[in-house]
């Protein structure tokens, strides 16, 4: 992917939408523990992934996102099991939705009637259900009730979105039995459908080794995509390097050959007038903090939100190998400084002299310095 310089523009709806897809790939990446029941929440996570993205309007971070749902829909039924798994959640977080009983046997109180009950697969689709509330053995009383309906259609790939949602009308009113129990003849909770469904997302997760497949694929664009920022000619401006910084922390939870890559730029040697004995990671929170906090800047961030930014990011980072606990300790210094001093990054206790504009070209500069030297190692 050819890219530019105003290919990494920043703002600050795109690093709030950022720290969500990092928060997802804490959890899914190849190298971080197995989640339980990792396909059900990586269906689950897919429409907040897609509210992020809508978000972005970074066309770098952008491309990350679509590739990972490029490679999604090309396993096969991926949209078809993707309603499985809504619908299974839906029936199993909404127990209390019942089939109507005989009318002569209860009284009903109803919202926005005419209203007929048909499945809860309807309910999933379209919302609305009943809901039996026992008042007494004499007085039992059903209700017609709004269920927010459960289907979720995330966006993102527009050829995957198409699909699910020709699906959903296809298969109503009757859905194919091979992906969902739609349950109508039975009185009570829809326990049937919620384990059917769980049985078809688990079998096809188990077929097609989801979700690690299609993380796997993204992580080795994520590779490629860290080896052309590194190694790029040109001069890489603050945009720039906050990906960088996105991205290394990414990586860290994918293989251990990714997080040693990490480590080699992480400890690198990244001098500047400021700070002469500093490494690549310190000089690169440091930057981050100063493009984020720059009043004249498209971000501007106050000290408590660079505060809360990097706290959040610090959570995201579970993994324990040595690139990640250098980062965590670069985050966590820079914490300290901020909750020390309200005026930093704009004001530096340890450089009260410099002035921010020269601050912020040095260690632009340093990193610069620092890259050279990283590409001659990860460059080959």
């Amino acid at each position: 992917m050819q890219t530019t310089a105003n290919d990494y523009k920043l703002s600050a709806a795109d690093l709030t939408a950022i720290r969500g897809w990092m928060k997802f790939l804490e959890t899914f990446g190849s190298g971080m523990p197995p989640a339980e029941n990792a396909i059900r929440k990586f269906f689950a996570a897919l429409p907040q992934i897609s509210d992020n993205y809508d978000k972005m309007t970074n066309s770098s971070y952008r491309w990350m996102v679509e590739t990972l749902f490029f490679y999604l829909n090309e396993v096969p039924h991926n949209q078809e099991v993707s309603l499985t798994a809504q619908y299974g959640d839906f029936c199993e977080k909404n127990i209390n939705i019942t089939l109507p009983g005989d009318p002569k046997d209860y009284v009903t109180s109803a919202i926005d009637l005419p209203f007929t009950f048909r499945s809860f697969w309807a309910t999933f689709l379209f919302g609305y259900g009943y809901k039996w509330y026992q008042k007494n053995e004499s007085n039992p009383l059903i209700r017609v009730v709004r269920y927010d309906k459960g289907i979720k259609i995330p966006g993102v790939n527009e050829n995957r979105r198409n699909a699910i949602i020709a699906l959903s009308y296809n298969w109503d009113p009757i859905p194919s039995a091979d992906f969902i129990v739609d349950q109508t003849n039975r009185y009570g909770s829809p326990i049937l459908a919620a384990e059917a469904a769980k049985n078809v997302v688990a079998d096809w997760a188990s077929a097609h080794n989801m979700p690690q497949s299609v993380i796997i694929r993204f992580e080795a664009q994520q590779r490629l995509k860290m080896k052309d920022m590194i190694g790029t000619d040109r001069v890489l401006n603050a945009d720039e390097y906050l990906f960088i910084f996105h991205l290394m922390i990414s990586l860290c939870t994918a293989t251990n050959a990714d997080r040693a890559t990490v480590l080699t730029i992480v400890k690198e040697q990244a001098n500047s007038i400021e700070y002469p004995n500093e490494t690549f990671i310190n000089q690169l929170v440091y930057l981050a903090l100063l493009h984020a906090g720059n009043p004249k800047g498209d971000i501007r961030y106050s000290n408590l939100m660079m505060q809360e930014m990097l706290k959040d990011i610090l959570g995201f980072i579970k993994t324990t190998d040595e690139a990640s606990i250098a980062i965590k300790a670069s985050i966590d210094l820079n914490i300290r400084m901020l909750h020390a001093n309200a005026a930093y990054p704009m004001h530096d206790m340890y450089n009260p002299e410099k002035s921010f504009s020269t601050r912020f070209a040095d260690t632009l500069a340093a990193l610069e310095d620092g890259r050279k030297i990283i590409k001659t190692k990860l460059v080959k």
